[in-house]
């Protein structure tokens, strides 16, 4: 597929350079795991067999538990190649580890446009039994489509007749300080630069009519969002500093400190640790997050 007839290039550039998102993959899956937890647990009956297919898995956390938690096969797709490859190894080292858990293979895909089919066909070849994935499932790796009803339609064409779709996704800025209240110490010093790159929006399915419009217009059925208001551990649970280091490398404070001197630098991390030293715990910085889940029937 040549660039003008991929309709997520920008993304698939973006997600290419975040080489940040591999190196702290560990503390993101402390981080989102009990969320992304609460999104599998609303699976309704998943049959025997059951086979998951795992939209934007980046580094792979949630397919590796969804392969202890079914028996057919899971397969994890994601735009980036990097994140992908961390996945595989980890894939590799689950089955040596697990050796008694579904199979999981995973590939770098574009969940709008390709042939999900084929590809679970192509990257599961003992899988006689697959008729089509009983589960679509994501952990905020949904918000990005360029077209997200033709990547939500595409997804439900690899979805068996009954099966299931959950996701999570975050819901409103304001009801997530976690990432406002950084980013908000961060400009009141320094302007976030112009950028041609792509538009990366976390709260982009952060209104529920927005959301059931898209799965309804893509053929889903029996839609439904449920609030899930929880605690989000920052970073995973480490020392202040070192969770003013994540959010300094992570958040956009790297991005909008491209080329200002270190006194401008110090002076931004010192408000960013303004922010997150009234919420240190001995368990580490502790912000309020509210999400979505949302679930639907093909």
């Amino acid at each position: 597929m040549s660039v003008s007839d991929d309709p997520n290039a920008d993304q698939r550039e973006f997600w290419r350079n975040a080489a940040v998102w591999a190196d702290q993959q560990e503390r993101l899956d402390i981080q989102l795991s009990h969320i992304g937890l609460a999104a599998m647990g609303v699976a309704d009956g998943l049959r025997a067999g059951a086979h998951v297919l795992d939209v934007g898995c980046g580094c792979g956390q949630t397919s590796l538990q969804w392969s202890e938690r079914v028996t057919g096969s899971v397969l994890g797709v994601d735009i980036s190649e990097l994140l992908i490859e961390v996945a595989r190894r980890r894939g590799a080292e689950h089955a040596t580890a697990q050796p008694e858990a579904a199979p999981i293979s995973f590939a770098v895909s574009d969940a709008q446009t390709a042939d999900i089919a084929k590809l679970a066909d192509r990257t599961a070849p003992d899988n006689g039994s697959f008729d089509g994935f009983d589960l679509v499932y994501s952990r905020f790796g949904v918000m990005f489509f360029a077209d997200p009803v033709a990547a939500f339609a595409n997804m439900r064409a690899a979805t068996r007749p009954g099966g299931q779709l959950s996701f999570v996704c975050w819901q409103r800025a304001r009801n997530n300080p976690w990432l406002i209240s950084i980013n908000k110490a961060v400009l009141e010093i320094v302007e976030l630069p112009p950028s041609d790159g792509p538009a990366v929006d976390p709260f982009a399915f952060a209104d529920p009519d927005h959301v059931r419009g898209i799965l309804d217009a893509a053929g889903w059925s029996e839609i439904a969002l449920e609030p899930h208001d929880t605690e989000l551990v920052f970073s995973g649970g480490c020392t202040l500093s070192e969770t003013v280091d994540f959010a300094m490398d992570l958040g956009i404070a790297r991005q909008a400190l491209k080329g200002h001197p270190p006194e401008v630098q110090l002076q931004v991390r010192e408000a960013v640790t303004a922010v997150l030293a009234p919420r240190h715990t001995p368990a580490g910085v502790v912000f309020p997050a509210a999400a979505w889940i949302a679930t639907a029937r093909n």
